[in-house]
């Protein structure tokens, strides 16, 4: 089966996902590869957009908890046994990004993570097509104390896919400067002369088809997020080597990124799509989910064909709390199950508050 997405090419300079400006920014992905193959074994149903504006509401307290933020600056090569309950102050780079995160334009959220884009083709990820994509980093994490570790670091800026190779304070200032600009270039347009080139030494991602989830696993910050969040990514990853897409899809853990009672959270990019998955289901004890393996299925389904679990989804990057709920009450009412891609879903005057992208929904299986 061949599989075809749309994916959206993130503009900053977007101050909202709005229905008439992304569509313009949408282009078709061929998503077929050697290393993803796979059956979308969940249904898909149209988008029914009804009403407008935020005075949508729904029932589900997941959805429009995602603060809103124009970036994700994510610090690489880090290790969850190294996080303190709070990460900001482990070293002057991080303290800085972290300090001038919250001033930016749109404003951005540092976390920690594992992620290891920088490392050879052979134990990372994405900087090149023909990189394969690991769910683990294979730095030593005891080569060095922590504390000199993060002297210099590396930084991937989510959604835009650019990673910024070993800055220290100045460099984390210069990259917080070139974040400041209205548009900025993208891993879909690197080479545009009309938009700002960054100041330092860097690389792009492959995100065209390769796909990373973020799952919050920092225990010493919550213990739901270590129980539960752990418990997600080790079945993410076990499902990943299993459907055989460690090509072009990877897991990786990260520090806390808000929500503990919605534990495990993830993230989904490019989309930039946020879900909870136990929620309601333990209603905040450490108890053990219903089927953590179905729920990897289902995340695993969205991120490889660009869709949206609406089951879990808490919310996405650079949308408004207002938008969010809009968002998902416009893809959640009573719907007609029909087959191939929703996109074309529309209202007859073709007006929209809120970005409305394809919808999906979990069969009885997660994968």
């Amino acid at each position: 089966m061949k599989l075809f997405a749309k994916i959206y090419c993130i503009e900053p300079a977007l101050p909202a996902f709005t229905a008439r400006t992304l569509a313009s920014r949408l282009s078709t992905a061929r998503l077929f590869h050697s290393g993803l193959k796979t059956t979308l074994r969940s249904t898909i149903i149209a988008a029914q957009p009804v009403g407008s504006g935020s005075s949508a509401q729904t029932k589900d307290s997941r959805v429009g908890t995602v603060t809103q933020h124009k970036y994700h600056l994510v610090v690489c090569n880090s290790s969850s046994k190294e996080w303190p309950s709070k990460v900001e102050t482990m070293s002057e780079p991080i303290t800085a990004l972290a300090r001038g995160s919250i001033r930016l334009p749109g404003k951005a959220m540092v976390t920690l993570s594992d992620f290891s884009p920088l490392q050879t083709p052979s134990s990372a990820c994405c900087c090149h097509s023909s990189s394969s994509v690991s769910g683990t980093s294979n730095r030593d994490d005891t080569q060095e104390p922590a504390k000199n570790k993060y002297d210099r670091i590396d930084v991937a800026v989510f959604p835009l896919g650019i990673v910024a190779k070993q800055i220290d304070v100045e460099g984390a200032n210069r990259l917080l400067q070139w974040l400041s600009h209205q548009v900025l270039p993208t891993s879909w347009s690197t080479t545009n002369p009309n938009l700002p080139q960054p100041p330092f030494e860097h690389a792009w991602l492959e995100l065209t088809h390769n796909r990373h989830i973020f799952v919050c696993t920092h225990g010493s910050r919550d213990y739901l997020c270590g129980a539960h969040g752990g418990k997600l990514l080790e079945e993410l990853r076990s499902l990943i080597g299993k459907r055989g897409l460690s090509k072009h899809v990877a897991a990786w853990s990260t520090s806390h990124i808000g929500g503990h009672k919605y534990a495990a959270n993830a993230i989904v990019y490019p989309r930039g799509d946020w879900y909870g998955t136990w929620c309601d289901r333990c209603r905040g004890s450490s108890g053990p989910s219903l089927n953590p393996e179905a729920d990897a299925g289902a995340i695993l389904d969205s991120a490889i064909n660009d869709l949206v679990w609406w089951d879990a989804w808490r919310g996405a990057i650079n949308m408004s709390k207002s938008d969010q709920i809009s968002t998902f009450a416009k893809n959640n009412t009573d719907h007609d199950e029909v087959t191939g891609h929703p996109e074309n879903a529309h209202s007859e005057d073709n007006t929209f508050t809120a970005w409305v992208p394809g919808t999906l929904r979990r069969s009885t299986g997660g994968n």
